[in-house]
């Protein structure tokens, strides 16, 4: 191997070695959410309550998909109601489905001090439910004016949601596939 090969090889290993050690101090320096992000993830949910596809796509939407995966305190992983709803859902439709699925999450758990769910089943139940009401009503809202999108999979959990037993739903649902 000549030694421009050599040099050239031990470079991209280091500089693949370097990225990966940085991104976890990067992440690390992120910090817990401040109360002014938690305003703002509030602040957002009430736009997104009006026009999710219009809230998804501003410059705070893509903050908060950003900021949600970044900050180090809270876990808003998925859950098995949204799973399966997001691959019953198709263009637009499954963009916001994720997005507003997210950001009901992200309120719920801010809301009431839930930083990762997951250690607690009901925290679970609890935020799953809240999950999927608030991507309910971004469906719903989006049916006013995309007749077009319409989900049989999120008409049944509307279904069930009106008539109280959308805990019931969720139960019923097969599980997460495993990460």
């Amino acid at each position: 191997m000549s030694m421009y090969r050599l040099f050239k090889s031990c470079l991209a290993v280091f500089t693949i070695s370097a990225g990966l050690s940085a991104a976890p101090a990067a992440h690390a320096e992120r910090g817990p959410a401040t109360p002014e992000e938690q305003a703002r993830v509030i602040a957002l949910a009430a736009v997104a309550d009006k026009d999710p596809l219009a809230a998804m796509t501003s410059p705070e939407g893509r903050w908060f998909m950003k900021w949600s995966d970044d900050v180090p305190d809270y876990n808003f992983g998925p859950d098995k109601g949204a799973f399966l709803l997001m691959n019953n859902a198709k263009g637009d439709l499954r963009r916001v489905v994720r997005f507003q699925h997210d950001l009901s999450s992200a309120v719920f758990q801010l809301e009431h001090q839930i930083h990762d769910p997951q250690k607690n089943p009901a925290d679970f139940d609890a935020k799953t439910i809240a999950a999927l009401k608030g991507l309910l009503h971004a469906y719903e809202t989006m049916l006013t004016t995309h007749p077009d999108i319409r989900a049989p999979q999120l008409d049944e959990a509307i279904a069930a949601r009106d008539k109280g037993t959308l805990a019931d739903f969720v139960k019923a649902l097969p599980p997460m596939p495993p990460r």
